[in-house]
Parts: C-alpha cells; structure tokens; sequence
C-alpha cells in the first residue's frame, strides 16, 4: 500500500471503451492514415449500425457487467463478482460512472507500434463488429483510443507513445519510453525519442497529441 502503480499497454487488439460512444465512421477508413492520425468525432453507434445491440457488450465496452446481467458460468459474471468487491455494481450507469471516476485517477500509459497496421479483417487482431467499430487496425485503434481518453475527459492528457516497429513485444520493450516508463522516475512523462537498439523512435506525446492530424472519409469495408 501506498506504492505508486504505472500500467504500460502495448499496441493491444481491443481497448474497452467507457461509455456507449465510439469513433465516427469517418475515424475508421480502411486505408492505413499512419502515426499522425486523429478522431475527433465520437456517437453512440445508430441501430442498424451497432453490431445487432453488441456494440457496448464487454469486454470492447461494460455492458453486461452490472448485477443480474448473467447467470454463473459466464465470463460476465465472473467479472462482475470481481468488481464489486470494490465498486457499486447495481445497475449499469452507477457502474460505467465508477468505473470512469477510477480511471480518471490511474496512472495508465501506452505504446503503439508506428507499423503496427496491418487490416484487422486479415487476422491481425480482433475483427468482430463491434471490435471493428474502434479502428481497422491496431495503431488506427490506439490512436482513436488516445483521443476518446480526452473526449471523455476534458482536459485530460494521455500519455503514449509510438515506437519504429509492427507489433513486436521486443521493439517496445527496447524503446526508450518504455525503459523510462518501466525503470527510471516515475515523475518522467517522456522525452522526444532517440535511437533504441537500432531503432528510431518517434516522439513521446505525454498530451495525447500526435504532431499532424487529419479526419478522413472512410472507405468502404
């Protein structure tokens, strides 16, 4: 107790997202836009466009979490034993809304491969609908997460970072960010990459701002 807990997430397939709202359409083409990409528009998935009602089912959104919302023998409702050993569990909005106010005090950091874009529907990471409605690969995913992080949270700054490489555990383990993330002070945010291993990295963006942005029409799936 009373030792500080950093969590560094890894260019992950999925990202749970914390209300109903996910990036607009036009945030997810299927053309690879690269490390500058930026969402700045998020909704609440239309019906007909929310994955026959799933597009909020955990484990890409909370649905499903709250009291009496499975039956034992599920995954959801293990999960749901878990949480409210420490939450209020009643009902969905108290929920997601306890849920929220602790996120807003964890100290979670991440790092996203700047190569890491192969097409999810190719079997690079999880390409069920509702996955599918965050991003069409992992860094497209990460990228709108970082800006849905300060949709939610108004003048809040997640903290990420890219390294030079796909996805590969090696190359965000070697980069700098993560060994100054992991190992040294924990009041170091990120400085602007330097060569790790061979690799350049980009720059930290301890704000959440990738250094270019650009929203584009989305392409047909």
């Amino acid at each position: 107790r009373g030792l500080p807990l950093r969590i560094i997430v890894g260019s992950p397939s999925t990202l749970m997202y914390l209300s109903e709202e996910r990036p607009d359409r036009a945030c997810r083409p299927s053309r690879d836009q690269g490390r500058h990409w930026s969402c700045s528009n998020f909704s609440i998935p239309s019906p007909g466009h929310d994955c026959n009602s799933h597009s909020n089912s955990y484990f890409i959104g909370l649905r499903g979490l709250h009291d009496g919302a499975s039956s034992k023998g599920h995954l959801k409702y293990d999960v749901n034993q878990y949480l409210r050993r420490s939450i209020n569990t009643t009902s969905s909005s108290i929920l997601s809304k306890d849920i929220r106010d602790r996120w807003a005090t964890k100290d979670v950091r991440f790092l996203f491969g700047s190569q890491d874009t192969v097409h999810c529907n190719v079997g690079a990471c999880n390409n069920k609908c509702e996955a599918m409605l965050t991003g069409k690969n992992r860094l497209q995913r990460g990228l709108n997460f970082m800006s849905y992080l300060k949709h939610l949270f108004p003048g809040s700054k997640p903290v990420w970072s890219t390294y030079n490489g796909g996805h590969s555990a090696g190359l965000a383990y070697a980069s700098r960010h993560f060994t100054e993330w992991a190992f040294e002070d924990f009041e170091v945010v990120g400085e602007t990459g330097g060569e790790t291993g061979g690799e350049v990295e980009e720059p930290a963006s301890p704000d959440g701002e990738a250094d270019g942005a650009a929203d584009g029409e989305a392409d047909e799936d």
